[in-house]
């Protein structure tokens, strides 16, 4: 007996069909509702389906809210832990930087809104603002630039925030930018300064400034040459400050028109110690690069080792463009740096011919003794320019010297009417003494037997700077090697003793 599907609502039953009589002796019917069965396993099965998915997806948001809460937490912990650190390092400065409360900051600054901003660097923006007089250590309002360290890696904003503190706090001179205070939230560090009314020296000199105008206008203070005069005289007493007269020595390493600042009255003063450093007593220089082409002196090139000398070099490019009102790259095309311009207008006889065309003397009689002075202080000042910037740093003066022949108790310095060959290494490279002293370096920096030869003969480069800052003329050293890297062992010349820092370079 097969079995047959049939509907709900079915009749069964017999009929004769033949003329024969027929006889049944049992029959067996059983109707089982099969659909009903495969109906309800599917919805079961439907139902199991549907309960999985929502407890995967209840589960899945949990472990992701979980994450999530983990994460936010353990950032809040390190922020907290770092807010901490903080607290206990500024207490431990001298002078203990004033705390500025961050709301104030966000408040004054309008969430730190682009229309409060001065500018944007490598290591973050600033920002100006009023800090109220609750939020000031003066008790009175003031006009604030604040300083927003935001580089990517957050570590890195904390130590970029700490090498500034730590040095700009020790410095206290009439000739560097004051520090306020400083804050912190959520891995953002900020530096409080007091604010320089007339912006960065570069807005003013320059054709095109990053403020995007050349701002000098005829009868304003940067159009008298006196300023100008008096704006050289304060960056020398700056520099003469973190140089000779604070211990330790601070090297500034990035001399620049746009890190100048200018207060209500036009004097000068040093800004951005972003990356200075604080050189110990004993020693004399500081391996790592960092600087702005054109101001980067040959010798920090090929060294990589900062000193008074490559500040100093720095120093006298800027006063070339302070007297100029030339950037050091905006320059006659048969030149290659604004020394090299200068240089040649000094060997012609022509060196007035550089002086800023918006200083020129009038030629009336009633300012001819004034024009006499403003000459002769022109001259000064890029016979000082082209002293400072020597290829040879061991030819260069001290900022002592410097600040002596600009307050006038020296006369000029005497500058040959060629420029000089750069020579490398310095002539006294092979004394222990040396800053560029090669004693006690490790060549090669692997176990493999490595000899590099410094060839001690004079290396007449006749290079753009530009060229030299990037390393060109390194062919004077040789390296032979048995079994090691030369390559390694040619970039480990002239360093340090010790791993090199990574190359920190603005090209604006």
């Amino acid at each position: 007996m097969g079995i047959v599907s049939v509907e709900e609502d079915t009749m069964l039953g017999f009929f004769a069909s033949m003329g024969q009589l027929l006889q049944v002796h049992t029959w067996n019917f059983t109707a089982d509702d099969n659909s009903g069965v495969e109906l309800c396993h599917q919805l079961g099965h439907l139902k199991k389906i549907i309960l999985c998915s929502v407890l995967g997806s209840a589960a899945a948001t949990a472990i992701t809210t979980a994450l999530v809460l983990l994460y936010v937490n353990s950032k809040y912990r390190r922020w907290k832990k770092e807010q901490d650190e903080l607290t206990k390092i500024m207490q431990g400065i001298p002078g203990v930087p004033t705390h500025v409360d961050f709301a104030e900051i966000k408040k004054a600054t309008k969430n730190f809104h682009d229309t409060m901003k001065l500018g944007k660097g490598g290591f973050g923006a600033v920002y100006r603002c009023i800090l109220p007089a609750r939020a000031s250590r003066t008790g009175q309002a003031m006009d604030v630039a604040v300083k927003k360290f935001m580089r990517e890696v957050e570590d890195r904003r904390y130590s970029d925030f700490l090498a500034e503190v730590s040095i700009i706090n020790r410095l206290r001179h009439k000739n560097i930018v004051p520090l306020i205070g400083w804050s912190y939230n959520k891995g953002e560090p900020l530096l409080v300064y007091e604010y320089m009314t007339n912006g960065s020296l570069d807005q003013h000199i320059f054709l095109n400034g990053s403020a995007g105008q050349q701002q000098v206008k005829e009868g304003t203070s940067l159009w008298q040459w006196h300023t100008r005069y008096a704006i050289a005289r304060d960056i020398a007493t700056g520099l003469h400050y973190v140089h000779h007269e604070h211990e330790p020595m601070v090297l500034h390493r990035d001399i620049k028109a746009s890190n100048i600042m200018l207060d209500t009255d036009f004097r000068a003063r040093l800004g951005d110690f972003g990356i200075a450093c604080a050189v110990a007593v004993d020693r004399s220089s500081v391996t790592g690069i960092a600087g702005t082409w054109g101001y980067i002196a040959p010798d920090y090139a090929m060294s990589y080792k900062a000193t008074r000398q490559t500040d100093i070099y720095a120093f006298g490019v800027l006063i070339l463009e302070v007297v100029t009102g030339k950037k050091n790259g905006d320059i006659p095309p048969d030149d290659d740096h604004i020394t090299d311009w200068i240089w040649r207008l000094h060997g012609e006889g022509k060196l007035l011919d550089a002086v800023d065309a918006s200083l020129l003397a009038t030629g009336d009689d009633d300012d001819r003794q004034d024009n006499e002075v403003a000459d002769d202080e022109a001259k000064r000042l890029l016979l000082l320019g082209l002293a400072c910037t020597n290829p040879n740093p061991f030819d260069r003066p001290s900022m002592a010297d410097v600040l002596q022949m600009i307050t006038k108790v020296r006369p000029p310095p005497d500058v040959p009417p060629q420029k000089p060959s750069f020579m490398w290494p310095p002539q006294d490279w092979r004394t222990r003494n040396s800053v560029y002293s090669t004693a006690g370096m490790d060549w090669d920096g692997s176990s493999a037997a490595s000899t590099v030869e410094l060839v001690p003969v004079s290396l007449e480069l006749e290079l753009p700077l530009s060229e030299v800052s990037q390393g060109q003329g390194s062919s004077i050293i040789r390296s032979r090697t048995t079994g090691g890297n030369g390559s390694r062992a040619m970039q480990s010349c002239l360093q340090e003793t010790g791993q090199r820092q990574p190359m920190k370079i603005d090209k604006t």
